[in-house]
């Protein structure tokens, strides 16, 4: 019988910075050339997010165990929180791309997650799901500004 469940985590650390700066959203070059100026209390949006939701979790950590990615997109915040962690691997940069969120949600599908946890917003959505299709239960949390994926729903 299984004890333990395999949660995969992707956080998009610049969901819901399109409109603290006045954008339509956080994709684009552009964008994340402003970010780069922010302070970091201010680029936390998502990771806030996420840990509202895993905080009521924290009672039954012996029977979770995290895959993530490195730094803002997971790794940092599960570390800070004392869940089991397993980190496969690292976003190319700081501010993580589309590209490493489809490979982050691929190793993770790979890792055999029983349920993949992603926070961001709109192309976060559409990224996690080229990578996984339907091949895995993905639950979003919202973090960007403007939802409109049915997957929030």
């Amino acid at each position: 019988m299984k004890t333990t469940l395999n949660i995969g985590l992707i956080i998009n650390p610049l969901a819901g910075l399109g409109g603290k700066l006045a954008r339509k959203g956080s994709d684009g070059e552009e964008l994340r050339a402003l970010v780069e100026s922010l302070p970091v209390e201010e680029t936390r949006r998502a990771a806030e997010r996420v840990q509202r939701a895993l905080s009521r979790l924290q009672g039954v950590t012996n029977c979770l165990q995290f895959f993530t990615w490195g730094g803002a997109m997971g790794g940092d915040l599960l570390q800070s929180l004392q869940f089991s962690t397993k980190v496969l691997g690292e976003p190319q940069s700081l501010l993580s791309t589309p590209q490493d969120t489809r490979a982050a949600a691929s190793s993770l599908r790979g890792a055999g997650v029983d349920l993949l946890l992603f926070a961001g917003g709109d192309g976060t959505a559409r990224d996690v799901l080229d990578a996984v299709g339907e091949q895995l239960p993905v639950l979003g949390i919202p973090a960007g500004v403007k939802m409109h994926s049915s997957v929030f729903a």
